[in-house]
């Protein structure tokens, strides 16, 4: 199948609003070159809009600004690069005035009102110490509903990858057979996954019959340098096929085990009889509107020898989860408990807010610590509540000492660790989730 190694297109300028049709421009060309629709294309102007807008207005106004456009394939990510002030990075905040005592301040939510047009809004600070804010979205596919007969179990089958006729057919076989609340939602599109897989980002390895029919699949990507994430294996008649499973997993292994990849990362649930060759890392509950309430296990697999690391904790998090998650794992840490000593904290914190509107999902992850850290959780907090995402998670690195010492914070206003990933940032990543009163 071929892979797309496209470079991004590029448009360099001043943040300035009397820039704002050539940056429009610079879109609607981009996206028509790549194929995108005429209501996905607008979707992107309108959040493109919004964010140059209030990068020109409240964050590096005249300032040099560079924007990418990439073709995914499957979606188009728009990237903005800038330099700010301190006190100007506050304002990335998507709850910096939003939901304030102040009250509602339009020009101050330029990011919110962005994210709603998008599928995806992704804010970091690179070394260099710049700016990277990127919003993605997804090319619409239509949800296919053609029907095949079973595909009869095979003995002895094999792995081959799959070329775009293949992977349609799996996902058309995988959403009849299987419970559609189990599958990640790309296999509700076979137009969708067929892209994922053809721009190079994700692999599918498919189990087929003598009769070249797919009767499995194991799909996987790149989750960082360290770490490969897969999902399934998915097999289309669970009850006979162990077999069919192991050959698959081991089919993936033997793709990643020459990479730098230390481990093998399953979030979306493993067939039970293959979990024994995993360590489960905890579990996640998933709300979806109009769906019943799901426990999403994860699981990892080491794929060489454990190199060590030093991590951070907080007292609390140590004492009453993270030696204990650590003793399970056998995993070889030098455990450091950060305490606060009095010293003083001064600044604004900033949370990048990680919005997945399809999947109701809404991730934070502290960019800098501040004085207003437990003021800007709350925000956050009620904000993302208040725009319908049902699933809330706040991420640490534990590389990171003054990340850990966020966590009474976080326990304070409903958040409770509930997964570790080994070797996903710095050193290991702690997943909480929160939890309404509601829920208890």
């Amino acid at each position: 199948m071929d892979k797309r190694n496209n470079q991004p297109l590029k448009l360099c300028l001043t943040a300035h609003p009397t820039y704002l049709p050539v940056v429009t421009g610079f879109v609607e060309t981009g996206t028509d070159a790549m194929g995108m629709g005429k209501e996905d294309t607008l979707r992107l102007r309108l959040a493109t809009e919004e964010i140059f807008l209030y990068l020109c207005e409240a964050i590096c106004p005249e300032s040099p600004l560079d924007i990418e456009c990439f073709d995914g394939l499957y979606y188009t990510r728009l990237t903005f690069r800038f330099t700010a002030s301190g006190l100007n990075l506050r304002g990335l905040n998507i709850a910096s005035k939003g939901v304030s005592e102040e009250g509602c301040d339009l020009r101050d939510m330029g990011l919110l009102i962005a994210s709603r047009s998008v599928e995806g809004l992704h804010l970091t600070l690179e070394p260099s110490k710049r700016v990277r804010l990127a919003v993605t979205k997804e090319k619409t596919y239509p949800e296919i509903a053609e029907r095949f007969p079973l595909p009869q179990i095979s003995d002895s089958p094999t792995l081959e990858a799959a070329d775009r006729e293949g992977v349609k057919r799996f996902a058309l076989l995988l959403k009849q057979y299987s419970p559609a609340g189990d599958l990640p939602s790309c296999f509700h599109y076979p137009g969708r996954l067929a892209d994922m897989v053809a721009g190079g980002e994700y692999q599918l390895i498919l189990a087929v019959n003598e009769r070249k029919e797919p009767v499995g699949g194991l799909l996987f990507h790149a989750l960082s340098e360290r770490v490969v994430e897969a999902c399934g294996p998915y097999i289309l008649n669970a009850t006979e096929g162990q077999a069919t499973a192991e050959q698959l997993l081991d089919g993936c292994l033997s793709r990643i085990v020459r990479t730098k990849a230390l481990g093998l990362l399953i979030r979306s649930g493993l067939p039970s009889m293959i979990e024994d060759r995993f360590e489960r890392l905890g579990r996640t509950i998933f709300h979806a509107t109009g769906r019943p309430t799901a426990d999403h296990s994860s699981f990892f697999r080491l794929l060489h020898e454990d190199p060590g690391c030093d991590v951070w904790s907080s007292q609390g998090l140590f004492s009453t989860w993270l030696e204990r998650v650590y003793d399970r794992l056998v995993l070889i840490r030098n455990i450091r408990i950060s305490r606060n000593m009095g010293e003083t904290k001064s600044g604004f914190s900033l949370l990048s807010a990680e919005l997945l509107r399809e999947r109701g999902d809404a991730t934070l992850r502290p960019l800098l610590p501040g004085a207003d850290f437990a003021v800007n959780l709350a925000n956050h907090i009620r904000l993302i509540r208040q725009e319908g995402f049902l699933n809330l998670f706040f991420e640490i690195d534990l590389g990171i000492a003054w990340q850990a010492e966020m966590v009474p914070v976080l326990t304070a206003n409903g958040f409770e660790p509930e997964i570790l990933l080994p070797f996903a940032g710095q050193a290991d990543l702690v997943i909480f989730q929160h939890h309404d009163a509601a829920e208890s």
